[in-house]
């Protein structure tokens, strides 16, 4: 697995303002879709929604993990984004996220490549460095180089 092919800097948004966790799934879906990830905004952006129904993705400490295996989605990819305010997520430990670390996964590989994402930054956002550094990264680049060390 490559981290340039899951991720890059164009799948990164800084200093996004939004009222609403939709408001910022909605966002996700557009930036996936521009990049041509996915075959349609909406599909990925229903996939993410009906995930949250099952259980929140708010994983704490101001972080989300939304992602959705759906067959519209094109190639398995990560997209960040970082709030300029924190929103309600329902989250894990009750506090608000600002910090969100998208998946999307094509549906005939979320047996393998969606749980391996997962566990992986699952595993390193244990990590209080690992997420220090990503809530306080400043730049595109930054959080890039951060998110790909996991997968070296």
């Amino acid at each position: 697995m490559y981290h340039r092919e899951i991720i890059n800097e164009s799948l990164i948004k800084l200093n996004f303002h939004a009222n609403t966790k939709e408001d910022v799934l909605k966002e996700i879906a557009d930036i996936a879709f521009n990049a041509k990830r996915v075959e349609s905004a909406e599909a990925y952006f229903n996939g993410m929604l009906e995930r949250e129904r099952t259980s929140t993705t708010g994983f704490g400490g101001g972080i989300a993990i939304p992602h959705a295996k759906i067959d519209a989605i094109l190639k398995p990819t990560i997209s960040v984004i970082k709030l300029r305010e924190a929103v309600d997520w329902e989250a894990m430990d009750d506090k608000p996220v600002q910090l969100i670390i998208a998946l999307a996964v094509p549906a005939n590989q979320e047996g393998t490549l969606h749980l391996q994402l997962l566990a992986k930054l699952s595993e390193n956002l244990m990590e209080e460095k690992f997420t220090g550094s990503l809530l306080s990264a400043k730049t595109k680049n930054e959080i890039y180089q951060i998110i790909t060390s996991i997968f070296e």
